[in-house]
Parts: structure tokens; C-alpha cells; sequence
């Protein structure tokens, strides 16, 4: 008698792919919420740096981080193409802004690879590795590094 078990198929995951500046970067796409365009901004005094401002996303107040500035790129400059990412975390949802959306690319899991050894460590917590696909080299942000309240 043959065996009629399958093996299980392993999931690919949904990378939602963007630029900061001229550096492909990348967000698990479950993570994020919705992908908008830039509107009104709404400066707060006293903030952190990496924080653009708030928006007001259908009645609520979202908190607009500048992942330029978050990632050692200096502080970003609104254009036509920049975008907002929507993500939730712990209960809240935060914006970050970003300079181009670019696509959804599939990738198999474990495709990751380390970060290059020259990255500084400033910036190499913001990452989970790099992964290659379409002929792009890809780093994959982590958002828990990016979105944590203690750096702020």
C-alpha cells in the first residue's frame, strides 16, 4: 500500500517592497495594513526626530515615523511618490514614511540571508537580513526594531 500522506507545501511569504532613498527595503506584507498617499501632515512640538508628525486616517490619529531618519538616511523629503505604510502594532496603528512603493514579491521562507558585516550596528538591528529576488538584492526591515517606543 503507497503512502497516501502529503507533504506539507511549504507557505511563501508576501514582501511588500519600497525605497528609502535608493536602498530596496522590505515589510512582511501581512504587517501592513494599507498603503496610502501622502496628505496633510500635522507637525507635533517637542517630538522625536523620526517623527514626521500625525495624520488623520479616518477619524483616528496615526503617528507618521520617517523611516529616513530612523535608518541613517537623514530626514526625508515629501514628493509625489512618497508613501505611507500602515502598520498595526500593539493595538495602534503608525505610519511610516517612505520615498517610493515599489512591488509585492513573493519569496520562499529561509531565502533570507545575514546582513552584510559592514552595515554599523546602529543600523543593523533595523534589519532581519537581505533576500534576493527579481534580480534585486532586498533588506527585510524589522518592524518590532523600527516601531519600538523606547527608541522614540
Amino acid at each position: 500500500m503507497m503512502d497516501t500522506q502529503t507533504q506539507p507545501v511549504p507557505q511563501t511569504i508576501l514582501l511588500a517592497t519600497f525605497l528609502v532613498r535608493d536602498a530596496l527595503c522590505a515589510l512582511d506584507a501581512a504587517g501592513v495594513q494599507e498603503v496610502i498617499r501622502v496628505e496633510s501632515v500635522t507637525p507635533v512640538r517637542h517630538a522625536p526626530d523620526e517623527v514626521a508628525g500625525v495624520i488623520n486616517l479616518r477619524g483616528k490619529i496615526v503617528t507618521l515615523l520617517d523611516l529616513g531618519l530612523i535608518l541613517g538616511f537623514g530626514k526625508s523629503t515629501v514628493t509625489r511618490e512618497s508613501r505611507i505604510f500602515i502598520i498595526e502594532d500593539r493595538n495602534e496603528f503608525l505610519g511610516v514614511l517612505v520615498d517610493q512603493v515599489s512591488e509585492v514579491i513573493e519569496v520562499e521562507p529561509g531565502q533570507g540571508e545575514a546582513l552584510p558585516v559592514n552595515i554599523p550596528s546602529a543600523q543593523a538591528r533595523f534589519f532581519q537580513g537581505v533576500c534576493r529576488a527579481g534580480g534585486h538584492v532586498i533588506a527585510l526591515l524589522n518592524a518590532a526594531e523600527v516601531l519600538n517606543e523606547n527608541r522614540l
